[in-house]
């Protein structure tokens, strides 16, 4: 279920696999568990809350929080705040808003509030410190690492498995998928992107295979790739457009596909950011899983298209 900005999965979550998602996961502000849902109503989420298990979440001398998201504007906040805290405050548990033991957190909708355990909150920071304009090698137009380890965790790749990026650029994909523990290899027609690349993997402690090359005309044995991720070269200012190597990134974009799947094993999936959508491409031989539009800025929207091979 997707409300308003809030995914809603019913499945049970080891502690292991709560670390993993902390983890990987890019453009994911928080992890929740739910403990209650009813309608947005006052009445509705103060019985809720009375009547909820949070015995379950407490240890003996445990202090709490109660919050409302900034964005949650459909009630107001501060008096509901307030009583929720006074319900939990009466079950035996002592008010710490600076730095409580668990917070409890209702995420209200049009239609749904949520009464929530917060599990988990990304540490922005980590991808703030690797912002392009960070690394040793920069080139502009790159994209931000948060959306960078989206494209990755789309592509579904897993530790020691080999991760491609055929036009890898300053390596912003390969430094995602290397720090989830993916063996990576980066091909880039520009040898000073190469280079660059091959500098920023090891700025953070990272190493990968490195090819000078057309990505539409690479020499690597067929079925050998995982994952795929890449952001496609667009504008008449692209490098590529003017390096001899495509004839026109027209003519580039079906080529490089068509070797996206002869590289990709069976059942692996290819994930492709450029001005339109694939499924648009003619003799597209993958299934379309996904397709989302990304926003760089006012004038300018690209796709982002999970493809997948085929087995047969």
């Amino acid at each position: 279920m997707f409300l308003n900005g809030i995914l809603v999965i019913d499945a049970q979550i080891r502690s292991k696999t709560l670390a993993v998602l902390s983890n990987r996961l890019g453009m994911t502000h928080r992890i929740y568990e739910v403990n209650g849902m009813c309608e947005p109503k006052e009445d509705a989420i103060l019985a809720m809350v009375k009547n909820a298990d949070v015995y379950k979440f407490m240890e003996t001398g445990s202090t709490f929080a109660v919050r409302v998201p900034k964005n949650n504007s459909y009630l107001e906040k501060k008096a509901l705040i307030e009583q929720v805290g006074a319900i939990i405050k009466g079950k035996g548990y002592k008010v710490n808003l600076s730095n409580p033991s668990k917070t409890f957190v209702l995420l209200l909708t049009e239609q749904t509030c949520f009464f929530c355990l917060l599990l988990h909150s990304t540490d922005k920071k980590r991808y703030e410190a690797r912002k392009p304009q960070f690394r040793p090698f920069f080139s502009p137009g790159v994209i931000l690492p948060k959306v960078a380890r989206a494209l990755v965790n789309l592509s579904g790749i897993k530790e020691n498995e080999l991760f491609l990026d055929p036009f890898c650029g300053t390596g912003g994909l390969l430094i995602e998928a290397g720090m989830i523990g993916a063996r990576v290899l980066g091909i880039d027609v520009q040898e000073q992107m190469v280079r660059g690349t091959a500098e920023n993997l090891n700025f953070y402690g990272l190493t990968g295979a490195l090819i000078v090359g057309d990505a539409a005309k690479t020499a690597l044995r067929g079925n050998c790739i995982d994952a795929i991720a890449t952001d496609m070269p667009y504008g008449r200012s692209s490098l590529i457009a003017r390096s001899g190597f495509a004839p026109s990134l027209e003519r580039l974009f079906p080529d490089a596909l068509a070797q996206i799947h002869r590289l990709l094993k069976p059942g692996g999936k290819a994930v492709i950011v450029s001005n339109f959508p694939c499924s648009r491409s003619p003799g597209l031989f993958f299934r379309v899983l996904e397709t989302y539009v990304y926003r760089v800025h006012k004038s300018l929207n690209r796709y982002i298209t999970v493809l997948e091979k085929p087995f047969f």
